[in-house]
């Protein structure tokens, strides 16, 4: 098993493990504590989101420039030096945040059960624990451009398992916000500790320097992966902010399960995009292209066989997914259709990953903060204007507006810059085949247990149409790419025939 596939396979137990613990636990905050106070929890991420720009893409930089091939000396200076100006980055979010809480308290976030002072206080404590937080990202993406996931994604599922599990223990006798809070800081600093520990046991730890040639040599880089991350983090993070000013706490609530739910696909997706990353990094430095082509063609496939039968199997049953999570049928019936629409932009972003990370790989910065930019542009007024005139559903109309249109207009110039006369092999065989093959097979098992009725047979028919689309999809690729297979159905089939004699 190359490297490669184990960090695909770490980044996805960690990702799992990050899922599960969501499907777990928010049921049970829910319960201790309420749907407000969820909807405080949740705001933490909707902060945490906003500020992934504040690094400066520094954590990105870091990513790319350690999976390139150069000198372990040169590796240790730029951590040294990035860390020294993420000290300076992550006081000022801190700051940031502790001074304008009274703000963001009395604007947004209108709660029934919380004083604004009380709200304020919570988001003092979340201001001090996303630094934290964040400064912990800077080795993890250097951890991550040594190709070290599989070790990364360890520390995280227990760090998770920590902050999101064994906290319910403290709420539990003391049903406090601000406890809950208090825990995400102390389990943050763990984690920034032992990040920090074990990317410098990689790396040299002495005669390290401040580098400014290294800051320069870098930074046009950086810069831009900032304007794309501050750009994204809004376009992202918009509808939660926009339904946290006109929406009650209750309400938004309620769409924050909606938006957790409907995000799953692209947490699911996202460690393929991490583990090729540095892979697609490599071999541009190299100017491998030949290698360029085949993983980034290898991976749409893959990120679409998966993304898809996920989206459709979620939309398609909704209602009694949310009803077993959060034991309420009532938040089901709420939020069912927004789900649904939220799913079919997240269907469109899954599908542009590819293209966007083939874009980074090769410094190329400019046309995603472009289309970023024009993407907020329409999204802020489009979504004020749905959401006043349709309500929750309306929060949805902007998200599938702006995927859409970018995974078409952005997504195609790309590949067709980056790997020229490609375009329909990824319009068709990396991404249209996998979402045909599994509306096929979603119509097919369908249609098989259509009398039957049971209240979790939707959890049967899930793995069914998972497991199958996927087989068949890997199957259709190994034709088309027959030196580049995921699974060897060829030698499979050989071995079932010599054993049939």
């Amino acid at each position: 098993m190359n490297k490669v596939t184990k960090n695909i396979i770490a980044n996805y137990l960690g990702k799992l493990w990050g899922f599960v613990s969501i499907f777990i636990f928010v049921r049970f905050y829910i319960d201790i504590l309420g749907i407000e106070s969820y909807a405080i929890i949740n705001f933490y991420t909707v902060i945490l989101g906003l500020l992934v720009f504040a690094d400066a893409g520094l954590t990105a930089t870091l990513t790319r420039e350690l999976a390139r091939d150069i000198s372990v000396q040169e590796k240790s200076n730029l951590v040294y030096t990035f860390e020294r100006i993420y000290i300076f980055i992550c006081i000022l979010v801190a700051s940031i945040i502790v001074f304008s809480s009274d703000f963001i308290a009395n604007n947004f976030l209108p709660s029934t059960i919380y004083t604004p002072t009380s709200v304020a206080y919570f988001l003092k404590l979340i201001g001090i624990g996303i630094s934290i937080q964040l400064f912990s990202t800077l080795y993890e993406g250097g951890l991550n451009g040594l190709q070290q996931q599989v070790l990364t994604n360890k520390i995280r599922i227990i760090w998770s398992l920590f902050r999101s599990g064994i906290v319910l223990i403290p709420i539990y006798f003391y049903p406090k916000l601000d406890i809950y809070f208090w825990w995400q800081i102390i389990c943050n600093i763990i984690l920034l500790f032992f990040f920090r520990k074990t990317l410098y046991r990689l790396l040299l730890n002495e005669g390290l320097v401040f580098s400014l040639d290294l800051i320069k040599s870098t930074g046009k880089y950086a810069l831009g992966m900032m304007g794309i991350a501050f750009i994204s983090a809004i376009n992202i993070q918009i509808d939660k902010l926009v339904t946290s000013k006109y929406f009650s706490m209750e309400d938004f609530g309620y769409y924050s399960i909606a938006s957790t739910l409907a995000q799953l696909p692209t947490i699911v997706v996202m460690p393929i995009i991490i583990a090729v990353f540095p892979l697609l990094s490599q071999f541009v430095s190299q100017k491998n292209n030949e290698e360029v082509s085949i993983n980034f063609h290898k991976y749409s496939f893959l990120t679409a066989s998966i993304a898809a039968p996920l989206i459709f199997c979620i939309a398609l049953y909704s209602i009694p997914i949310i009803t077993l999570w959060t034991g309420q049928l009532k938040i089901a019936l709420t939020v069912n259709y927004v789900v649904k629409m939220l799913l079919v932009g997240g269907l469109f972003l899954c599908l542009q990953l590819t293209p966007f990370y083939l874009a980074l790989a090769n410094g190329f910065t400019r046309v995603n903060l472009y289309s970023g930019i024009i993407g907020i542009i329409i999204t802020i007024p489009l979504m004020i204007f749905s959401i006043q005139n349709y309500g929750m559903i309306g929060v949805t109309f902007p998200w599938i507006f702006i995927n859409i249109t970018t995974f078409f207009m952005v997504g195609i110039f790309i590949v067709n810059k980056f790997l020229p006369k490609q375009v329909y092999n990824w319009l068709v065989w990396d991404v249209g085949i996998p979402v045909a093959v599994t509306l096929f097979v979603i119509a097919i098992i369908e249609f098989a247990f259509k009398d039957l009725s049971n209240d979790y047979l939707f959890i049967f028919k899930s793995i069914i149409i998972g497991l199958i689309s996927f087989v068949l999809n890997l199957f259709i690729n190994s034709k088309k790419y027959p030196n580049s297979l995921f699974i060897n159905f060829v030698w499979i089939l050989k071995k079932v025939k010599g054993k049939s004699k």
